[in-house]
């Protein structure tokens, strides 16, 4: 089916669905909401007074059961059709390899590597490249998922049967079944409650993404390594991949910032949960190739490495005694059971309790134990006998090991400046160390670093959050004890901002022993921090102490830049051009001084927090600053959206590993497409020039419209469903940093964006773009067309602009205008929204001029169809929520039933609006 009768499908069947459990009056109510909202999108004016009139009368006269109803089912709409899209997008690919065959498609690594070669890419540039190439995918739990797992699970379940249909051809009965299984689907999902009744707890989260990583990830990381080897196999022969240059991370039960619930004894839960999953995979997998290799030695001989390792096993468990009495003549069969029984008795370690304990220990079974049988048994049998499971076992324990994903650990410098400040003050060393300015920290942190380790209790009886902070410390170095080092990540310092901050871990993980070897790294997530970021980097590779800590170090130096919180700080263009100017310079800070840099980017969903495509994000960074290694975050909303499924899981790693070979390329290869052309390394002065004054005045009219403008947080929580958002039960961390805090200063930058993008303003998506970009425009025609220079020859300008462009089309200023209206101060309400819908007037004038263009999206024809089909469907949930807003706010029981069904319905619409629009925080 194409995708229009997919979805044509879908809504017949939710028709069905609201009819038969419903009612045919709730159905009505809602086929006249929809009619009135698609007049309400018409090109005539008359018309779209009498669409908006029609809509807000209905809305107006519904009572809460019933508005309850329509808000359901325009989220389950929304639900189903980005199913159908998601099925569509696969199918396109399909097509494309199908019709484009033996060519590679757009955007993939076949592609990449073809057009380096075809550019002049010599053999060795390529080996260096593959030789220092490390691609790393981290999974956070910042909350912006809105929905259950087991809703997932339900949509899940009806993409399957749309792609069981499609795939076609199939009997009249068979399509009628698969229908029938659909609105079974459907209704199940309708009668299933949307939101959590509860906060899930930090281990929640922990199952909820390792769903991911044991039903996606552990297929596609494996495949796109061989569809990398197979590209290098055709363009570059005889070039192979090292260990895990594609590997997973997590922050879910190790970040700490402003977290409470994330304790050590979290921590070493979620260790235990992530070793599970991956001994339970490994052991089902070989028990798998056990009776797949019936090999029999007889026509295969056992090679005498394996006929060694067998004698030495010469207690075997009862059931592995059996097998070998059964299949004299079948060793192969024999090891591979004997190691998955090894696992199934890994699978036993309470690990848990003995990485909290100081019991002595014994060794834990090592996946080079495993991998070394394996690898010798691939050489034994001929290939087309061993083939692609084992291969597939082999490659899953390289990316995999243990431990599934490295676990990250993040913590906010101040935390930890205190913690080490409360042991400073015990061993009578400083008395006010959280108090001293960086430099002195710094002197004194060197000094401390350069004696002997004071003697420690092996759990010091600091207080509070202090205890905490040296117990995840102590927890590092027990487990890398115990299990190895493979299963920690990075330390990473929240709102770092000097030497100071990444000296006080240092110390810290000297003092409890896990030093050696550990990745720390600072986020820089303000303007100011990110202007001070190489400086400070360069500080501390002046220091022979570090860099000696460095040397142990196998990934280098890794630096981290967040997209969110300098984004709520500067607004978005200076957000954007700061992070630029800051990778560049710290780039070549490390070039000077011959250390190996990654990048990490902290992005989140919305374009405000880093987002959009990220293969263009990627070439859009400044030359020379990806050299090979790339790692990033996948949050939320996005890990759902990217990797729901085998097939969009391997686009999007396709299009990641794509982009990150091609700009690494040396620059200058002249064969490169300008859409594959990464940023230059040297920017032309007038780009630069021009850039620095637009960020500088748009950071001036952010911030004088948030920060400076009296009653702009009034005007922020009432123009917006800040309150109804921070009681959202959709993850375990608080909203704000600090207890009740709602100044724009403290609010967590999730909550601040997912507010904007509910009220259709989208705010942080482009306010101060218009101002930024009118200061050239304003130079008239040398100004305009520096700025469509820099457009056509700058991958990082062209992305800044069309991203802004998608926030400004996705915004409705007449719907904003609506959410304006519930400010108690009219005068205040007018008077801010008239600023905002002047800066939205002219950001959009500016960028159409840019782009040279009558209308936003214009060029991207798909994508705005695509908002232009959904609007009908997600204004109807912006009005129901503003009349159920309105409602409660003048409710004389706010804690009375009547009150609570009503915040059911707003969290209804928060819920399909982030669908509709396929964008939350």
């Amino acid at each position: 089916m194409e995708l229009a009768e997919t979805i044509r499908l879908l809504g017949y069947l939710l028709g069905q669905v609201l009819i038969s459990q419903e009612s045919p009056r709730l159905y009505e109510a809602e086929e006249r909401i929809r009619a009135a909202a698609k007049l309400r999108r018409s090109l005539n004016p008359a018309e779209v007074r009498e669409g908006t009139r029609a809509m807000q009368l209905e809305i107006a006269d519904l009572d809460v059961p019933t508005a309850r109803g329509i808000a359901g089912a325009f989220a389950v709409y929304f639900d189903l059709v980005n199913a159908a899209e998601d099925n569509a997008r696969i199918d396109a690919l399909r097509q494309e390899a199908f019709e484009k065959a033996p060519a590679p498609i757009h955007d993939s690594i076949r592609e990449a590597v073809r057009e380096l070669k075809a550019a002049g890419m010599r053999y060795e540039q390529m080996a260096e490249l593959i030789a220092n190439l490390q691609v790393e995918i981290v999974l956070t739990a910042h909350p912006t998922e809105a929905r259950r797992r087991t809703v997932l699970s339900k949509i899940e379940r009806i993409a399957a049967a749309l792609r069981r249909i499609n795939a076609g051809p199939l009997l009249p009965e068979e399509v009628e079944r698969l229908q029938r299984e659909i609105r079974e689907e459907i209704t199940t999902l309708w009668l299933t409650e949307r939101g959590r009744t509860s906060r899930p707890a930090v281990t929640d989260e922990v199952r909820t993404t390792l769903y991911f990583v044991g039903q996606v990830f552990w297929t596609a990381l494996p495949l796109i390594h061989e569809h990398l080897q197979a590209a290098l196999d055709e363009s570059f022969p005889g070039l192979g991949l090292r260990r895990a240059w594609l590997r997973l991370a997590s922050w879910i039960g190790g970040d700490r910032d402003g977290n409470p619930y994330v304790t050590a004894e979290v921590t070493a839960e979620t260790l235990r949960l992530h070793r599970g999953l991956a001994v339970e995979t490994h052991r089902q997998n070989l028990q798998d190739l056990a009776r797949r290799l019936s090999v029999s030695s007889r026509r295969v001989p056992l090679p005498e490495e394996l006929v060694s390792w067998l004698e030495q096993r010469r207690s075997l468990p009862p059931h592995i005694a059996q097998i070998r009495q059964r299949y004299p003549f079948e060793p192969y069969r024999v090891i591979l059971s004997l190691l998955a029984a090894d696992l199934a008795e890994a699978s036993q370690d309470d690990m848990t309790a003995r990485l909290l304990s100081d019991a002595p220990h014994s060794a834990r079974i090592r996946v080079e134990e495993l991998e070394a049988p394996l690898r010798q048994i691939a050489v034994a049998l001929p290939a087309d006998a061993a083939g692609s499971p084992l291969q597939s076992a082999l490659r899953q324990m390289e990316c995999f090991e243990l431990h599934g994903a490295r676990l990250d650990i993040r913590e906010d410098a101040g935390r930890l400046n205190a913690a080490l400040g409360e042991a400073l003050r015990a061993l009578g060393i400083e008395p006010a160390f959280e108090q001293l300015d960086p430099a002195a920290r710094r002197d004194l942190l060197l000094r401390l670093l350069a004696q002997p380790a004071p003697a420690l209790a092996p759990h010091p009886g600091f207080t509070g959050e202090a205890a905490q902070a040296w117990a995840v410390f102590q927890l590092i170095r027990r487990a890398r004890e115990l299990y190895g080092r493979g299963l920690f990540g990075p330390v990473i310092i929240s709102m770092a901002k000097s030497a100071a901050d990444v000296l006080a871990v240092l110390l810290i993980a000297a003092w409890s022993g896990c030093a050696e070897g550990l990745q720390i790294v600072p986020l820089y997530e303000t303007i100011d921090a990110l202007e001070a970021a190489p400086r400070v980097t360069a500080e501390l590779l002046e220091l022979d102490l570090f860099r000696a800590h460095l040397a142990t170090c196998p990934d280098g130096l890794m630096v981290m830049v967040g997209y969110s919180d300098s984004n709520k700080d500067g607004g978005y263009l200076m957000s954007n051009w700061a992070i630029y100017r800051a990778e560049e310079r710290l780039a070549a800070v490390c070039r000077e001084r011959g250390v190996k840099l990654t990048l990490f980017h902290g992005r989140g969903g919305t374009v405000a927090r880093g987002g959009g495509p990220t293969n263009r994000s990627i070439l859009a960074q400044p030359g020379g600053s990806v050299a090979g290694c790339y790692r990033l975050t996948e949050q939320g909303e996005i890990l759902t959206s990217r990797y729901s499924n085998i097939g969009l899981a391997l686009r999007n790693l396709e299009q990641i590993v794509g982009a990150v070979l091609l700009a690494s390329a040396p620059e200058g290869l002249p064969g490169i497409s300008q859409a594959h052309r990464a940023s230059p390394s040297s920017l032309p002065e007038s780009w630069r020039a021009a850039m620095e004054r637009m960020a500088r005045a748009a950071l001036l009219a952010y911030r004088e419209l948030v920060y400076e403008t009296p009653g702009f947080d009034e005007f922020w929580r009432s123009a917006t469903p800040l309150e109804e958002i921070k009681q959202l039960t959709i993850g375990s961390r608080p909203a704000s940093r600090q207890a009740g805090a709602e100044q724009v200063a403290r609010i967590r930058a999730i909550p601040w964006v997912f507010s904007w993008m509910q009220s259709r303003c989208n705010l942080p998506g482009w306010y101060g773009l218009g101002a930024g970009l009118e200061v050239l425009h304003a130079e008239g025609p040398h100004g305009l067309a520096l700025l469509r220079e820099m457009y056509a020859g700058w991958p990082f300008f062209r992305l800044l602009i069309d991203n802004a462009e998608l926030s400004l089309a996705k915004a409705d200023m007449t719907i904003a205008g609506v959410y304006a209206g519930l400010v108690e101060d009219p005068a205040l309400a007018h008077s801010i929204f008239a600023r905002i819908q002047e800066e939205f007037t002219r950001t959009s004038r500016m960028v159409m001029a840019v782009k040279d263009e009558d209308e936003l999206m214009q060029a991207a024809g798909v994508m705005q169809r695509s908002i232009r089909l959904r609007n009908p469907y997600v204004d109807p949930l912006n009005y129901i929520q503003v009349e159920m807003l309105r409602r409660l706010r003048s409710h004389e029981e706010p804690a009375g039933e009547e009150a609570a069904a009503i915040r059911e319905v707003i969290m209804l619409t928060i819920n399909g609006i982030a669908a509709g629009l396929r964008n939350t925080g």
